[in-house]
């Protein structure tokens, strides 16, 4: 069933058929991995502007998706936002309203999209926030990571009229179940290195930056026995 406006399944066919098909050579492992159905957390590594539409045109199922409130303001670019079915989230402000209209999504079983890094830039993993993990451990809803390489060299290949390779890896599903609906900040916190961890898995190694294994698994582990009661 379509949840979504119009413009997005359009849009997203014209990419996925016309543009990307012209402009990229696109890659795509793990379809498989994806749920079917239920509600379900999509984590992207964010270092291009393509990398949420990229993630939207192929995902098999509905992506709806948080931007910031800013590119709601922007001429022509904030028209397709809005028209894609993006909600604004102010950042750094504790957006009550964004994790309000997240959680809703969740819990009426449609996908969310997510970059927990919080911006793009740069061509390794930046440090993630405490976003994903919070809404995962609200509605219990999984986990899904999906690593998106390539996508530094469009830019540069677009403006010499070639083709840019674009690798789509996506993982298994998981959970990240905190035993409470409101998780102390040290339990967030790890949290958020195991999801990050497990997305950097999805990337080569130089796309990783500090997150090089599921380094910190063991004290996820630990800090969820001590976590309080829901």
């Amino acid at each position: 069933m379509r949840t979504l406006p119009w413009f997005y399944y359009f849009a997203n066919w014209m990419l996925r058929n016309v543009i990307f098909r012209l402009l990229m050579k696109v890659e795509i492992h793990g379809l498989e991995e994806v749920p079917a159905t239920g509600p379900l957390i999509v984590v992207i590594n964010h270092f291009n502007f393509v990398d949420p539409i990229m993630a939207g045109a192929y995902f098999p199922r509905d992506l709806e998706m948080m931007s910031k409130l800013e590119n709601f303001e922007l001429p022509l670019f904030g028209w397709f936002v809005k028209a894609y079915g993006a909600f604004p989230v102010r950042r750094g402000e504790g957006d009550v309203e964004a994790i309000k209209h997240a959680l809703r999504i969740l819990h009426e079983g449609r996908v969310l999209l997510m970059a927990p890094e919080g911006t793009r830039g740069g061509t390794v993993l930046k440090t993630g926030h405490g976003g994903v993990a919070l809404l995962a451990a609200r509605s219990g809803a999984p986990v899904i990571p999906v690593g998106i390489t390539g996508q530094e060299h469009f830019l540069p290949n677009l403006k010499h009229l070639r083709r840019t390779p674009i690798r789509v890896s996506i993982g298994a599903p998981f959970h990240l179940d905190a035993g409470t609906r409101k998780p102390p900040r040290e339990i967030l916190q790890a949290m958020t290195e195991e999801l990050m961890g497990r997305l950097a898995i999805q990337l080569p190694l130089e796309y990783r930056g500090e997150y090089q294994t599921l380094r910190n698994s063991e004290r996820f582990v630990r800090l969820l026995k001590t976590a309080p009661a829901a």
